[in-house]
């Protein structure tokens, strides 16, 4: 998000602390802020033409998500992330999305999931290549379980860490990897297709097994 989206967003209602937070949490997400990048909040208040007070408070916002880290003395820095982080992050989906999709399951609109895999086809065939779209249409997978299942407070804490998975994702995946890219399309339609069988068994293995895999895959890659 540049100083013109920043600029458009100050004329709407968000508070000053949203502005900011929303500006600087999508490019630690989108890795334009890298790990490890100092944050002052001087320099920030500069570039984004608004005052100190909301800079701080949306810092320590996003230390409190785990976005930042405070080093005494030296101060702000985008934080990294390590190989605990990630077993961190796929530790809570399996715990989250393996219960959840049996639940799914029992209540999944088969044409609603069929829909869904049509357009998540259709976003493979026009990607050449790994990119930041063909991971979408996979999150999009991912959501719908969520949102099928319908229990709002689950929902919100799946896009809180969803911010994160699309994060390490970015990181790590910089570059092309068809391979794995040809793997999770796989998966994915396996989801959707035990989804629309409504059967709970089969939905959850088939998250299992492609959380398992992708863990194994960043292991390689990382």
């Amino acid at each position: 998000m540049g100083k013109k989206t920043l600029n458009k967003m100050k004329n709407g209602s968000k508070s000053k602390k949203a502005i900011v937070y929303e500006n600087l949490k999508n490019r630690i997400i989108n890795n334009s802020l890298k790990p490890g990048e100092p944050l002052n909040e001087g320099v920030l208040s500069e570039e984004l033409k608004i005052s100190k007070t909301p800079v701080r408070e949306a810092l320590q916002q996003l230390e409190k998500e785990g976005f930042i880290e405070n080093i005494p003395v030296k101060g702000a820095f985008v934080s990294q992330i390590s190989i605990q982080d990630l077993r961190e992050i796929f530790d809570l989906r399996e715990i989250l999305e393996c219960q959840v999709i049996k639940r799914a399951a029992l209540k999944a609109d088969p044409d609603k999931v069929e829909a869904l895999k049509k357009k998540f086809i259709s976003s493979e065939n026009n990607s050449k290549k790994v990119s930041t779209g063909g991971f979408k249409s996979g999150d999009e997978v991912h959501s719908f379980i969520f949102e099928t299942y319908g229990n709002h407070r689950l929902i919100e804490i799946y896009r809180r860490l969803q911010d994160h998975i699309v994060r390490s994702r970015i990181h790590f995946f910089n570059q092309s990897h068809p391979d794995r890219s040809e793997e999770s399309f796989k998966e994915h339609l396996e989801i959707l297709d035990a989804l629309k069988a409504q059967d709970p068994s089969r939905a959850e293995q088939a998250v299992r097994s492609h959380l398992l895999n992708s863990m194994e895959y960043l292991k390689k890659v990382i």
